[in-house]
């Protein structure tokens, strides 16, 4: 037996109903397809999407000080 972490970014679906999608957004399709992959791979963890494996990669970088002050 084993785990797959799956870390969804921002996702459109019937919760999400008219809001504006974020950068990087996914569907529940892409999201599905993405864990289908990763179960047959041997991957232990998947970002959906790709794009932001690297965006938390350099995030983990940045100084606190400078993180508080970032625009929300």
């Amino acid at each position: 037996m084993r785990l797959l972490l799956v870390r969804p970014g921002f996702v459109i679906g019937h919760m999400t109903e008219g809001m504006s999608p974020a950068p990087l957004s996914s569907t529940p399709d892409a999201v599905a397809a993405a864990v289908v992959k990763g179960l047959h791979g041997s991957r232990s963890r998947i970002w959906v999407p790709g794009a932001l494996r690297v965006a938390y990669a350099v995030a983990r970088f940045v100084p606190q000080a400078l993180w508080r002050r970032l625009p929300r």
